[in-house]
């Protein structure tokens, strides 16, 4: 039986050492800290919960969150407990069929697709969140921008090339700068193309918001008023993230319970033959 404990100076192996002191080498040893699985999961819901609130997400989204990650703790925890009993009774070890391997990579990568459905909803989320707080009580009126010089501009992004179309015009006797990305809505290949689209003197009817800066000032006369599109982006997250959670959940419950199928009469054939 493999000692439980080893002095990390001179590798000394014994079960207990008297005095936390190595009797090999006489050296003390730290005391070894570590948090209990719970607090690490409150400290984390903690952390979650706290964001959510700072930019006022919607309190059935925070509660969801919450609630997710209280399970999350719990099924980490008994699956530690039953980890732990299970490695102090020995047992054979048995070959797992090529079925319940194929059943643990689905059922990680449905794990893989919960997380990413997390991640990007808060991110989709929170840039329509910051779209609202940018326009909410700001004052505007209708306008027309008048467009003295398109520019296209390409530059590399962490994730591939990124494109930026943007102008500068004329509205109410002021130059301004304009996103024209809304406007046309695709980007063009090049600059050539966009100054087809968008050649100088062009007439664009748009909003001005006197009391912000850069592009955000000018924003396009749309069919849905400033902020409209936002708010009807945050629905579309807080209706079909949570379907998808549950849609993810459902099946990763079931392909543990059929995976546990597979894996029991493996096991019990092993015993059997030994």
């Amino acid at each position: 039986m493999a000692a439980a404990k080893r002095c990390p100076y001179c590798g000394f192996e014994s079960d207990d050492f008297p005095d936390r002191t190595c009797p090999q080498c006489g050296k003390r040893l730290l005391r070894s800290v570590s948090f209990p699985p719970w607090l690490l999961a409150l400290a984390q819901a903690a952390l979650g919960v706290g964001v959510m609130f700072a930019f006022h997400f919607p309190r059935p989204m925070i509660l969801g969150f919450a609630l997710v990650t209280f399970f999350l703790a719990l099924f980490g925890l008994r699956s530690r407990r039953t980890s732990a009993i299970s490695n102090s009774v020995p047992r054979p070890l048995s070959p797992q069929p090529k079925s319940a391997v194929f059943l643990g990579l689905t059922i990680a990568l449905l794990g893989l697709a919960c997380f990413a459905c997390l991640l990007f909803g808060f991110i989709i989320f929170l840039n329509a969140q910051m779209a609202i707080k940018r326009v909410a009580r700001q004052p505007y009126h209708a306008t027309t921008f008048q467009v003295i010089r398109p520019y296209y501009q390409k530059s590399a992004g962490f994730h591939g090339p990124e494109i930026s179309v943007y102008a500068s015009g004329m509205v109410g006797g002021n130059k301004e700068w304009m996103d024209l990305f809304p406007y046309l809505k695709r980007n063009p290949s090049g600059q050539g193309e966009l100054n087809a689209l968008v050649p100088p003197g062009t007439t664009i009817p748009v909003y001005l918001f006197p009391n912000l800066k850069g592009r955000s000032r000018i924003q396009v006369i749309d069919v849905l008023p400033p902020g409209e599109a936002a708010r009807r982006i945050q629905a579309q997250v807080l209706r079909r993230v949570p379907v998808a959670l549950v849609v993810l959940g459902a099946l990763m419950f079931v392909l543990v319970r059929i995976r546990r199928s597979l894996a029991t009469p493996a096991a019990q054939a092993t015993s059997v033959g030994v």
